[in-house]
């Protein structure tokens, strides 16, 4: 893949978004992670050509973000954003989830959508009273995976989602290699830093980061295989079937399993929300 072309448009059409819609702002939430990092790196370009813009950037850590993504989420928005700075939700994530443990327990899962809901409510507000959109930093294989949460890291505009998450990777690499290419540039220094860090949902659903709950002791492109492989049949049921076991005898059964499993119990969520009734059902 051409990943100078791939930047290019992604920031050519993240400028047209922004003018044709008459907005102000880009607003987005830093995590430290490779995908908000790739996104900044967007808008900061983007503000560059188009200087009567602001991109603002927050961090929103709670005590599962490790020191390692907060210092990362740090670098990232000294290096891109116009405006930027930190704001701890652990008070308020423990407030809501007091207040959301009165009739139900709840479960690392269930804490997570809480603490990725609020910083959905703080950005949107930003977004709201500067005349902005929020920008949202999933990827394909986030997508297809059910890696994000309804109502929560879902946002306006997304310039990577097109990309698969190891070409994520490979666009970062391009980004500090070829664009960004002084080592004491704080850009190059921040996407270098998110390259190399561990991926999270830095939510604390599990230990041992993203990998350890899609495909223990696999790869991002391992993983972007299988469901591209699986994806691409989806309307020739006997030919799925046969890709799912000539998947099986590369990855084994189990792994393709898990990953199968994990994108066809999230289907729900790749639907148009909400999911209304169809007229044609009760019309005369």
């Amino acid at each position: 893949m051409d990943y100078k072309k791939v930047f290019e448009t992604m920031v050519a059409e993240t400028s047209k978004y922004l003018a044709d819609h008459r907005l102000k702002t880009m607003v987005l939430g830093l995590s430290g992670g490779i995908d908000s990092t790739v996104t900044a790196a967007v808008c900061h370009e983007v503000v560059k050509r188009n200087p009567d813009l602001k991109f603002i950037g927050v961090s929103m850590p709670c005590t599962t973000n490790s020191v390692e993504e907060n210092d990362s989420a740090s670098k990232a928005m000294k290096a891109f954003c116009t405006e930027y700075w930190v704001e701890n939700l652990q008070a308020q994530y423990l407030l809501m989830k007091a207040t959301c443990e009165q009739h139900y327990a709840s479960t690392a899962l269930s804490q997570g959508n809480i603490k990725a809901r609020l910083r959905m409510i703080y950005l949107y507000n930003i977004a709201s009273v500067t005349g902005g959109m929020v920008m949202d930093t999933d990827n394909l294989t986030e997508h297809y995976l059910g890696f994000w949460t309804i109502h929560g890291d879902v946002a306006d505009y997304n310039p990577i989602g097109g990309l698969w998450k190891h070409e994520v990777y490979a666009l970062c690499k391009y980004l500090f290699t070829e664009v960004f290419t002084d080592t004491n540039d704080a850009r190059y220094q921040a996407l270098k830093s998110a390259y190399d860090i561990m991926p999270t949902d830095g939510n604390g659903v599990s230990a041992g980061g993203d990998m350890a709950q899609i495909a223990p002791g696999h790869t991002y492109e391992e993983v972007d295989d299988i469901l591209k492989s699986y994806i691409s049949k989806k309307d020739e049921p006997e030919a799925q079937t046969a890709e799912v076991e000539r998947l099986n005898k590369v990855y084994g059964a189990d792994t393709v399993e898990r990953v199968l499993n994990r994108h066809r119990n999230s289907e729900f969520k790749r639907k148009r929300l909400p999911i209304a009734i169809a007229r044609e059902l009760y019309e005369d």
